[in-house]
């Protein structure tokens, strides 16, 4: 059981990092989680200003990396708790988003 589950939020972690990469975000592979941290796109700095706006935009709900303290500033998190096509679509999402 705990291989395959460990195979799901891998394959989660893949297409959020691929994803997120290819809209312009920079993002390291987490060896051992269950989020994804990305450091914003250039021209975009205000975590909290960006997730809303990704919101109110796409309907993808992401986390700004301000409410884990000043450190998160600049970053967003991804959780990876969400059903793999679910991630998918908000990744096509927000890769149409950050081109428009």
């Amino acid at each position: 059981w705990i291989e395959q589950r460990n195979d799901i939020y891998r394959q989660r972690r893949d297409i959020v990092v691929q994803g997120l990469r290819e809209a312009g975000f920079s993002v390291d592979i987490p060896p051992a989680a269950i989020y994804v941290w990305a450091k914003l796109p250039p021209g975009h700095a205000d975590s909290a200003d960006f997730c809303a706006r990704l919101l109110e935009s796409t309907g993808v709900s992401v986390t700004p990396g301000i409410v884990y303290g000043a450190h998160g500033e600049g970053y967003l998190r991804v959780s990876l708790g969400t059903d793999t096509e679910l991630i998918r679509t908000a990744m096509e999402r927000i890769k149409g988003w950050i081109k428009d």
